[in-house]
């Protein structure tokens, strides 16, 4: 009976799960709003960054390290502030200031959006015969490695649209980045979405963690960053939960054929985070490409409805 009650007892204490603690957090420092965004950083290790909204409208940040201990985590920032994570609670002191949040999950306004009549389907979780798949290094075609829940995995070699569009268009987008907690920067969830101009929106577990120029999630890739953009990356959500990139590509057209460089806005989980950008590369006719980048990313929902001239 004494192993038998001992075994329940190491059951019970057992530490979370990484992604039990990763996550969006909202509550108060003392009378201030407050919001942390936690990051799992591998080994059971953490990064908390805290955003604290004053009563007078100024912006303060802090960061703390965490660490998994017993059924919780520990943290700690430079400045002597300390927090602890107890069943998706953060609960500490900031100074003299209490702190209190607790885990939140927000999800895209437009996750599931239906396509307009005359959109052409790329994905819908049942048909895969608008898209054709890439191949391995052994040029093999992979298997679609299709979900419950209407997605796929990218498969090797990325996976491309069959049909080519030339004009305008809108464009929606369903994603879901892994979680990779010991991998750093472009290799956290890495993909990307090519416009039928070349141009890449990247794709990219950067919820917390900073990389190059245009290389975070929501990036027109190399050479420009979201709006409002830094390691706080406002508009991602945290890996293992569905995200949403809506586009407006517009095209100017001349004696029938695209002209100039197409302008770009895009909102990410409903937030606009580029508005109206003429982008690098001219414009041409082409299809749309998602990026094989080594990291199992799953899309669904894909749609794209041509429009006429903006």
């Amino acid at each position: 009976m004494t192993r038998v009650l001992l075994a329940a007892c190491l059951l019970l204490a057992a530490p979370p799960e990484e992604a039990a603690v990763q996550g969006l957090y909202e509550g108060t420092l003392k009378d201030a709003k407050a919001e942390a965004r936690v990051v799992a950083t591998g080994k059971g290790g953490f990064k908390a960054y805290l955003r604290v909204t004053g009563t007078d409208g100024k912006l303060s940040k802090v960061e703390l390290d965490g660490k998994i201990e017993g059924e919780g985590a520990a943290f700690s920032g430079k400045g002597g502030e300390t927090a602890a994570w107890t069943a998706g609670t953060l609960s500490g002191k900031c100074g003299d200031a209490a702190l209190e949040l607790k885990r939140v999950q927000r999800k895209s306004p437009t996750l599931g959006k239906k396509p307009p009549e005359g959109a052409v389907v790329l994905l819908d979780g049942k048909n895969f015969g608008e898209l054709s798949k890439g191949k391995d290094k052994d040029g093999q075609e992979a298997d679609w490695q299709a979900g419950d829940d209407g997605s796929i995995q990218v498969p090797k070699g990325g996976m491309s649209s069959k049909q080519q569009f030339d004009g305008g268009f809108d464009f929606h987008v369903e994603f879901m980045c892994p979680l990779m907690p010991a991998a750093r920067g472009q290799g956290r969830g890495n993909s990307g979405c090519y416009l039928p101009n070349g141009d890449e929106v990247q794709v990219l577990d950067s919820f917390g963690d900073p990389t190059y120029t245009g290389g975070g999630c929501g990036g027109l890739y190399k050479y420009k960053d979201p709006d409002a953009f830094d390691v706080f990356s406002l508009a991602s959500l945290p890996p293992l939960e569905w995200q949403t990139y809506d586009m407006e590509y517009r095209v100017e057209m001349k004696d029938g054929k695209p002209s100039g460089k197409p302008r770009l806005t895009v909102h990410h989980n409903g937030i606009r985070i580029h508005d109206a950008v003429e982008i690098e590369k001219a414009a041409k006719k082409g299809g749309f490409q998602f990026q094989d980048h080594g990291n199992p990313v799953r899309y669904r929902n894909i749609w794209v409805k041509a429009v006429g001239k903006p």
